[in-house]
C-alpha cells in the first residue's frame, strides 16, 4: 500500500464481541480500501480479539496496558496516513464518514474534529442522552470550545504528533483535553451528515446518571487541575 489518506486507529482489549462490527463498518466505507489503513493496538487480549484483528487489519500492535491514550499514541506514531481516525472498538461508523471527513480537511486550517454519535443498540434513553450531547457539542464548536470523544474523532497526523498526542497521565477525559490543545493549533470541525454509533454498555452497566456524573467530574478535573480519576474500569 502506498501512503494512505487515512489511518484508522482502534485500541482493543477483549473486544471479540464488538470488534467485527467496528471493522466491518470501516471496510464498508465508500472511500476506496487502498486509501486507508487499519491499525489495531491491543493490550494482550485474552479472547479472540487479536485473531479477528489479524484477519482484517493492516497492522496489529501488541502493547502493555498503559491506558487508552498511550495505545492511541502508539497507533498514531505507527500510522502512515495523513489523517488519523480514532475509533473505540465498540463503535460503528456511517458508510460515507471517511469521505466527508476528507472533504472537511480540504480547508487547510482544519486540524481535527468529530461528528454526531448515537447509541449502537436500540435504547431510547441513550438516544435522548446522545441527541442532547450532539446538540451541545454543535453549540460548543460554534462558540469555539470543541469537544471530541474517542468513540469517533479525527486529527491531522502531523499536527497530532507535534502536539504530543493524547496526554498519557489522563485516564479519563484525555480526548477532551486533546481537543482543547488541538484547537489552539488550527480549526476543529463538526462534520455534518456523518455519524458514529457506539455501545451503551457502560451506561447500562453503571447507570446513566452515574456515567453522566463521571463525565462531568472528569471534564472539570481535566479543565481545572489537568488530571482525572485514576481508574476507568473496562466494561465487557
Amino acid at each position: 500500500m502506498t501512503h494512505p489518506l487515512f489511518s484508522v486507529v482502534i485500541p482493543t482489549y477483549n473486544e471479540e464481541r464488538y470488534l467485527p462490527l467496528c471493522l466491518n463498518s470501516v471496510l464498508n466505507q465508500t472511500m476506496p480500501r487502498e486509501k486507508y489503513e487499519i491499525i489495531i493496538v491491543d493490550g494482550y487480549s485474552e479472547d479472540n480479539t487479536v485473531k479477528i484483528a489479524e484477519e482484517k487489519a493492516d497492522k496489529v500492535i501488541l502493547s502493555e496496558k498503559r491506558g487508552p491514550g498511550d495505545a492511541r499514541n502508539k497507533g498514531g506514531r505507527a500510522a502512515r496516513g495523513k489523517i488519523l481516525l480514532f475509533l473505540d472498538a465498540d463503535t460503528v461508523i456511517s458508510r460515507s464518514l471517511m469521505e466527508k471527513v476528507y472533504v472537511a480537511f480540504s480547508d487547510p486550517r482544519v486540524v481535527g474534529g468529530t461528528c454526531d454519535i448515537y447509541p449502537l443498540e436500540r435504547d431510547s434513553r441513550g438516544y435522548a442522552l446522545y441527541s442532547t450531547i450532539n446538540l451541545l457539542y454543535r453549540v460548543l464548536y460554534a462558540a469555539g470550545f470543541p469537544h471530541a470523544q474517542t468513540k469517533c474523532c479525527f486529527y491531522l497526523r502531523k499536527t497530532f504528533l507535534e502536539a504530543g498526542g493524547f496526554k498519557k497521565t489522563l485516564i479519563v477525559a484525555e480526548d477532551q483535553e486533546l481537543a482543547w490543545r488541538m484547537s489552539r493549533k488550527g480549526r476543529m470541525v463538526y462534520v455534518k451528515d456523518a455519524a458514529a454509533y457506539s455501545s451503551m454498555r457502560r451506561e447500562r452497566s453503571m447507570g446513566y446518571a452515574r456515567v453522566t456524573w463521571e463525565w462531568v467530574k472528569n471534564y472539570l478535573m481535566a479543565l481545572i487541575m489537568e488530571t482525572s480519576q485514576r481508574v476507568w474500569e473496562p466494561i465487557r
